[in-house]
Parts: C-alpha cells; structure tokens; sequence
C-alpha cells in the first residue's frame, strides 16, 4: 500500500469545521444586544404610528411592512387581503428586550429583530355574544362608587401633589392610558361553569369580570378633570387630552368611551405610544405590552402609574418573559422618578381593579 501525500496527510489531520452552534438566534440575539447597547431604539415613534396606519388598511393592505432594529424591513403577508368579512382582526404583538436577547422567538428567522410583529384575534365569540347589556349604567354605578369612596380621596389628595401648586404646577396636556379593559368583555364558559358550581351566596354576577375596568376607566377621567382643572386656570381655553389604547376594546367599548370624553387612539395596540411626550401623564393598568420599555425609549412623562416593579422578577415560565418586563433601559429610567404606592384606604376593603398592585412613579424635578 503506497504512503499518503504530503497534501492528503493534511486533509486527514485538519479537523472538520462545524457550525452547529452558529445558528440563527445566537447571532441574532447577540447583534440585537451589540445595537441596544450601541444605544439603538427598540422602537422609533413613527414606526409604531405607521404599523398602525397599515393595520386600519387591512382589508385592501396585500402585505405590511415592519422595521428591524438594525435599519431594515421585512414585509409580512396579509391572510384576509380582500376577505369581505374577516373573521380575524390585526393587532401589534411587541418583542421586547428580553425575547430579544434571551428567549427564543416563536417566528421564523427574519423576525428575530423584530420589536413588533402582526399577530390576529379571532373575532367569532365576540361576534357571537354581543356587547354586556347596560353596559353604560354599568360604568355610571362603577364611577359613582369610585367617587364616592375613600380611595379617590386618597388619590386625588396623591395626585393634586403630583400636578403641583404655588406657582410650581408641572406642565400636563395629555393623559394616555394603556390597557384599561375592555367594559363589554363577557366571561369565558369554564367561568361560568366554575361560578355556577359555588353555593349560591358565594357566586359572582357575570358583569364582576369587567368590574376592574370599569374602575380604571372612572380613575382616569378623575386624573383628567383635575388635570384640566389645574391647566386651565393657567393657559384659558386649552384643555387635557384623555386617550385611551387597548387593542382588546370591542366597538360599543370604543363608542362609550368616545361619549364620555376619552380620545380613542390605537385601535390595533400601536398608535397610542406615538403619543407619548414629556407633558403627559401615563396610566397603564397591567397592559399586555412592554409599555414602560417604550416610554424608556419614548418619552419621559410627568408620571407612569402602572403595576409595582418586581425587583429582579423578568420570566414568568422557565424562558418566557412577562408582558411588560424590567430592562436594563427602565432600570435607568426609573433614576429619574420618585415612587409612590397607590392609596387603598382599608375602609374601602378592595376595591375592584387590583388598585393595591399599582404605584405611582413621578418624574424628579429637576
């Protein structure tokens, strides 16, 4: 048997290059952590203005096209393009920071550096069912009772603070409110089956699922009117705008909120945070978007009253983060205003809207 070349005892010797761990998430991930730490934007305000823009043309619209963090765009194919009656209705679907850099997206590779996608509700039930019966003297009974009660003393006391006075009154124009739920949102089946099941004097009425938010809404309002109060005894004939965004609102939702003197804005969960500057008061009621990770990016409001920080808490599951995660750039944020818990008087007991897990974070003067 002849002996090996010089150049086949190479071959033979160099070791088998293998790119098994080279796959498309690490390198995606870690380009999205070079850029964010480069300082990059996760979201541009005329991005999520224009996502918005395309999501009300869905029905004639043959694809949307959506920005990466790194400068390009990916179009995306519309499935109801001409569909006379969709029974599927388009909303934003945001990738945060973290389902940037550490949990897997679910899309293919290209979305990967995608801060927001375009995902579909299924409208059926909805249709189904119709609105909640009443829903308007629902929310008449929900405000009297949140005037009335201790708890808006308390936060009007709060927030008279907050607005200022002496001549120091902060400046606010807007106030924008995220995911305040919908108020003709009826329960699910295993709802009323499970309700159904207690003894009778322990059941709920069906309308105590849309209790929380018919309270959200009334303590909005009360930041308006006071709001509007403060700023028109300065600036005469200028009032405070009150807009309110959440893609899960149904259309009689929508059309009460507009008779009461809300601005309805980002029917499809993205056009509400073009919104935001740094004279507005921001209220985001456990919204299942990364709200305060785009007002990082955004904005710097008068005030954010959301749900409490958890500290280090991030995932929910084992890699999957919660909807509106702490992230390096909050942290920062977070230097720059001054907490404050949310007033729950115990005579009150627990008034509906889980009030006691939200805290008032004011902007530090400068």
């Amino acid at each position: 048997m002849s002996e090996l070349t010089h150049n086949e005892r190479k071959q033979v010797l160099e070791p088998l290059l293998l790119d098994y761990g080279c796959s498309h998430w690490r390198i995606s991930s870690q380009r999205a952590s070079d850029l964010y730490d480069s300082g990059t934007k996760l979201w541009q305000r005329e991005d999520l203005a224009d996502i918005e823009r395309q999501l009300t043309q869905a029905r004639t619209a043959e694809k949307f096209t959506v920005h990466r963090i790194d400068g390009t765009m990916v179009d995306i194919k519309n499935p109801m393009f001409g569909v006379e009656k969709p029974i599927w209705k388009p909303y934003v679907k945001f990738q945060e920071y973290w389902r940037l850099v550490r949990s897997t997206p679910d899309g293919p590779p290209e979305t990967y550096n995608c801060t927001y996608l375009v995902d579909w509700s299924n409208q059926t039930v909805r249709n189904y069912e119709g609105p909640v019966e009443n829903a308007r003297a629902l929310f008449d009974t929900s405000r009297q009772r949140w005037d009335a009660s201790a708890t808006c003393d308390a936060f009007t006391s709060q927030f008279r603070k907050l607005l200022g006075g002496h001549g120091e009154a902060r400046r606010v124009t807007k106030i924008v409110c995220f995911g305040l739920g919908d108020m003709n949102f009826k329960p699910p089946y295993w709802w009323i089956i499970e309700n159904d099941s207690k003894p009778e004097d322990e059941r709920e009425p069906e309308t105590s699922v849309v209790e929380g938010a018919l309270i959200h809404h009334a303590i909005a309002l009360t930041m308006a009117d006071m709001a509007g109060a403060c700023f028109e005894a300065r600036e005469v004939g200028v009032g405070v705008r009150l807009l309110a965004q959440d893609p899960g609102y149904s259309d009689e939702t929508r059309d009460m909120l507009r008779k009461i003197g809300f601005e309805v804005v980002g029917e499809h969960g993205a056009g509400g945070f073009a919104e935001l500057d740094d004279e507005s008061v921001v209220f985001s009621a456990f919204a299942a978007a990364p709200v305060n990770q785009i007002i990082a990016d955004l904005a710097r409001p008068v005030a954010i009253i959301c749900a409490g920080k958890t500290g280090s808490g991030i995932f929910g599951g084992p890699t999957k983060p919660y909807a509106d995660p702490e992230s390096p750039r909050t942290r920062r944020m977070w230097e720059e205003y001054e907490n404050w818990k949310f007033p729950t008087p115990s005579e009150d007991g627990k008034l509906a809207g889980s009030l006691h897990q939200l805290e008032i974070c004011v902007r530090i003067r400068e």
